[in-house]
């Protein structure tokens, strides 16, 4: 006899360590082989999303090709209206000339034009602006308004000011309006580069 023990208290002891251990290593072993389980899932489950995600992009992307064809149209033409420059001061007197083909078609005679640029405009696309200070009759003026914005730059009046400069004037004479106004427009810089 081996410690003072029996046979019998020997095998009985022997089942009751394997008993424990096998317990122990039950209430560890369970909990992660669920958690093992439950993330396997997950995974699977992220899986299937991502490849029925796929099937479906595959399934769209003619109609996403047509629609970027069809926006890269729209861009293009949008992009050759545009005014463009090397800096934004160039666009500017790009607007500039612009406002004086428009004035010398409407019957708008310009007295003097001030440049608005922001050369801290870091982006491709930037504002400019220009102030027209001029004289027209009340036909001139709408002749002009009508070219600034119904024409084919996108171009925009922000700000308008008309005061007649001789109030007084006999009615026989043709009423003369002095006009000041602020042109905005969107310009592409070319950053260097000859447009």
């Amino acid at each position: 006899m081996e410690a003072g023990l029996s046979a019998r208290d020997r095998r009985t002891l022997t089942i009751g360590v394997t008993a424990i251990g096998t317990l122990c290593g039950l209430a560890r072993g369970l909990p992660a082989l669920r958690d093992w389980e439950r993330d396997r899932t997950a995974d699977a489950a992220a899986a299937s999303q991502q490849m029925e995600a796929a099937r479906l992009g595959v399934r769209l992307l003619p109609a996403l090709r047509d629609s970027l064809r069809a926006r890269g149209i729209r861009l293009a033409a949008l992009d050759s209206v545009l005014l463009s420059g090397i800096s934004p001061s160039a666009a500017a007197s790009e607007l500039a000339s612009t406002l004086g083909d428009m004035a010398d078609e409407a019957p708008f005679k310009i007295s003097a034009m001030q440049l608005r640029a922001d050369s801290a405009g870091a982006g491709a696309l930037t504002p400019v602006a220009v102030r027209v200070t001029g004289v027209t009759d009340i036909v001139g003026l709408a002749a002009f308004l009508r070219a600034i914005e119904g024409g084919e730059v996108p171009l925009l009046v922000r700000e308008l000011a008309v005061n007649q400069s001789e109030p007084a004037a006999p009615n026989g004479r043709v009423e003369a309006l002095r006009v000041d106004m602020l042109v905005e427009g969107i310009a592409r810089i070319t950053l260097g580069k000859q447009p």
